[in-house]
């Protein structure tokens, strides 16, 4: 076990091992600032000495992965369960906000195109944006409670122009199949031979447009195979209902979300960037690690053929919303929930009771709450809170709580690294 360390101005030192932190604390000469991950702030003055710390994000729509490395040694992973339910909760809002416009009460006058945020240049959907910060949020966790030199991310599953061109290098990436077109409108066009594929029998317009086939409100793409080449009237006659595209809709909601957010890490964040395909024979062939989030991000930090000594246990994460909208429920709303902290304690707070360990999922006014843990595996369908209950965190929006690692495939090296 690992104790993160920060000096007395808050800045993050390296870890030290639990012993020495134990002493640190029972001689006064360090506090507790945090339970899990567990940390100690200094009290004193200290060195300020750091080591190389390298840091591997294993980016997702789902999850997020995260570890660090110093030394030849895991000090940190993290697994992160990404908020999937942003788009219902927008919905449930704008439903109980038209309730409450039918009511007699004050006049609430509607909203919906009147908002600067909609306008906003560059907007992402609130489902996006919640999960772009997420992962933005993941960084500053991990930096706050160690001294990263160097960032590592993975941002695509394969590097296709280097399948094209295996010698590619550097400049060489700047020189792929865009080059000699003014931009991908005129690409598109080129491949589509200046011809409208609408497959409409009617007079086609000379004028040519690229037409997005899912739209980029519903989370399409500027990916060359969601655009293709409309004629000017079959582009306003598309987009006034008059016909319908025969397009298959893609069913990879997540990939298509996962290049928006890589795309946008790119803007706001200043990584190394690394590939899938290299992630996946790092973690199978060299470091012999099952399929977890938290194991590619081990293996994105690794340099080529680099051995690390794994940690045996992980942080799980969770999102969640700061709080609730439904306030009653039942067929006519006679029933009302307690929102509020009920025998002193919240939803999602972290609690110890004689029945188990875990977070409160459920909340009743006898007294019996329902506990989970962070993967929401059942601890206990009705737990005595009103006896030997300790609070052991309170509820925030990102849920924390320390488990054991998988076990790894092999310890040894594999014989593709002895023959070497």
């Amino acid at each position: 076990m690992l104790a993160y360390v920060l000096n007395k101005h808050g800045k993050p030192l390296m870890p030290c091992k639990a012993a020495k932190a134990r002493k640190l604390l029972k001689a006064g000469e360090a506090k507790v600032v945090k339970r899990t991950p567990f940390t100690i702030k200094l009290l004193h003055g200290s060195s300020g000495h750091t080591q190389h710390v390298v840091a591997g994000m294993d980016t997702g729509s789902k999850h997020v992965g995260c570890a660090a490395i110093a030394n030849g040694k895991v000090i940190y992973q993290s697994e992160v369960a990404l908020r999937t339910d942003v788009s219902k909760k927008m919905q449930q809002r704008a439903m109980y906000r038209r309730t409450r416009r039918n009511r007699k009460l004050r006049y609430r006058p509607a909203r919906w195109l009147n908002r600067a945020s909609m306008r906003k240049e560059g907007r992402l959907a609130p489902s996006l944006k919640s999960k772009l910060d997420s992962h933005l949020r993941e960084k500053k966790q991990v930096e706050a409670i160690l001294p990263i030199s160097h960032w590592k991310v993975e941002t695509a599953s394969f590097d296709i122009h280097k399948i094209t061109n295996p010698i590619v290098t550097s400049a060489g990436y700047q020189q792929g199949a865009l080059l000699g077109y003014y931009n991908v409108k005129a690409y598109v066009l080129q491949r589509d031979n200046y011809k409208c594929q609408s497959g409409r029998k009617t007079k086609h317009n000379a004028k040519l447009h690229v037409h997005h086939k899912v739209f980029r409100s519903q989370g399409g793409t500027d990916a060359l195979s969601n655009l293709i080449a409309l004629c000017e009237t079959c582009h306003n006659d598309l987009h006034v209902g008059k016909f319908e595209l025969k397009v298959k809709r893609s069913k990879t909601k997540h990939a298509t979300e996962i290049g928006i957010l890589k795309a946008q890490l790119k803007q706001c964040w200043d990584f190394e960037e690394t590939f899938g395909y290299v992630t996946k024979f790092k973690r199978e062939q060299v470091l012999g690690l099952p399929k977890t989030h938290y194991y590619d991000a081990v293996s994105i930090c690794c340099e080529d053929g680099e051995l690390v000594q794994q940690g045996k246990h992980v942080l799980r994460k969770r999102h969640v919303a700061s709080g609730d909208y439904q306030q009653t429920k039942g067929g006519r709303s006679e029933k009302r929930i307690p929102v509020g902290k009920l025998f002193g304690l919240k939803k999602h707070d972290f609690v110890q009771t004689p029945q188990g360990t875990g977070f409160v999922k459920g909340k009743r006014s006898s007294g019996y709450f329902a506990l989970e843990t962070i993967l929401g595996d059942k601890v206990h369908a009705s737990a005595n809170i009103k006896k030997n209950t300790v609070r052991i965190s309170a509820r925030t929006t990102t849920l924390t709580q320390l488990m054991e690692a998988a076990i790894p495939l092999c310890t040894k090296v594999p014989s593709i690294l002895a023959v070497n």
